[in-house]
């Protein structure tokens, strides 16, 4: 559903070119990296505890892992999608202004212009993640839930979820250079679209 989802979205807000094709390669690379990592750490450290998920009946669900790795492809989809689109956007834009640059000049600035888009991105995720909490915590506290129990139980779910989510965010900037600049100075004599 994801990679559905990101195919519909990029090509339609897009177009079909390999600007499209780059960031959707580089968005379905960096999801498959950031799940890799989010599933290794998982298995290798104490189990979160999903029983503070309201929506989820615990009894009638066998695994509650499979539907927090969905809800962090979900929400870590957007980001990874904007950096990717913003680099190769960028990285097309050079080209075009500058066609005899170098695959190695290109990728330099692609890189400039990650570190630029990834504070941003990376503040956006945080103030996403607080105002989430901020309702959440005092309906809680609301509800005589006392505030470290709060800490306890809803804290480690949201923090996990902030770090795998920045993680991508990190990844995406040279994901993104690496697979733009090599699209776009492979065949770039042809400029033809792919579409």
């Amino acid at each position: 559903m994801v990679i559905a989802f990101a195919i519909v979205t990029l090509f339609c807000m897009n177009g079909c070119n390999k600007k499209t094709v780059s960031a959707l390669l580089s968005t379905l690379c960096v999801l498959a990296m950031v799940m890799t990592v989010f599933s290794l750490v998982v298995h290798h450290t104490e189990e979160l505890d999903f029983s503070t998920m309201e929506y989820l009946d615990l009894r009638s669900i066998d695994n509650p892992e499979e539907i927090f790795y969905a809800e962090i492809l979900l929400s870590g989809l957007g980001a990874i999608m904007d950096v990717a689109v913003d680099i190769s956007t960028a990285l097309s834009e050079i080209i075009k202004q500058k066609p005899e640059i170098s695959f190695r000049q290109l990728f330099r600035s692609g890189r400039e212009i990650g570190h630029d888009i990834m504070g941003t991105m990376i503040n956006i995720l945080l103030f996403v993640f607080i105002s989430g909490l901020i309702p959440m915590c005092l309906i809680r506290m609301n509800n005589d839930v006392s505030f470290l129990t709060i800490i306890r139980l809803h804290i480690p779910c949201e923090l996990c979820r902030f770090f795998v989510e920045s993680i991508g965010i990190v990844l995406a900037i040279p994901v993104s250079v690496l697979i733009t600049s090599g699209i776009l100075k492979s065949n770039l004599k042809k400029r033809t679209t792919l579409c």
